[in-house]
């Protein structure tokens, strides 16, 4: 009599304990994309909110580019705006000394009203025209600002506050020199 061979038995599924690491690894992947997902995230909203303060700093330079050094009609006796002067007709570069606005405006003098929750703070200060790294501590200054030098720093800090109860964090600082011709 011829004897039978028993086939080999072939497994058509996974075991519990093949599903469970496939499982386990595939979870661990997904936290992990999903972490990244959110750091990049992160990421791009800061890239975002420092473009748009660099934006909003360069409308601050670009409106001062036509303003005289000082004032057209009292000269440099007055640093900051004169009496009754407002920020639609100050008229040099000194009128905008610790100034704050919010929301920002544009070059044009026109409140960004979309991007409120951001501000511009603008201060003016002397330096000397050969020594343009003097006068750096606003809170004591070497030079009074009434001291007429021929060049002043002007800086401006750009703060933005995601929710209108938050404190507002700088996110961006400019600076320059501007000399009298």
């Amino acid at each position: 009599m011829k004897m039978k061979h028993a086939r080999p038995l072939i497994r058509t599924a996974f075991t519990l304990l093949e599903s469970a690491l496939a499982t386990i690894i595939i979870g661990v992947g997904v936290l992990a994309i999903m972490g990244l997902f959110d750091a990049c995230t992160r990421q791009n909203a800061q890239g975002a909110q420092a473009t748009t303060a660099m934006m909003l700093a360069g409308h601050i330079q670009e409106l001062m580019e036509g303003l005289p050094f000082c004032d057209p009609v009292k000269g440099a006796s007055t640093f900051g705006p004169e009496t009754g002067e407002t920020l639609t007709i100050y008229n040099d570069i000194d009128d905008f000394d610790n100034q704050t606005f919010s929301p920002p405006i544009d070059s044009t003098r026109t409140a960004v009203a979309s991007l409120s929750q951001y501000s511009q703070v603008v201060t003016v200060v002397p330096v000397y025209p050969n020594q343009p790294s003097s006068n750096t501590n606003e809170a004591i200054p070497e030079i009074p600002k009434t001291a007429y030098t021929g060049a002043v720093r002007v800086r401006v800090k750009v703060l933005y506050r995601a929710h209108p109860t938050d404190l507002p964090r700088e996110v961006y600082r400019a600076q320059w020199i501007r000399l009298d011709h």
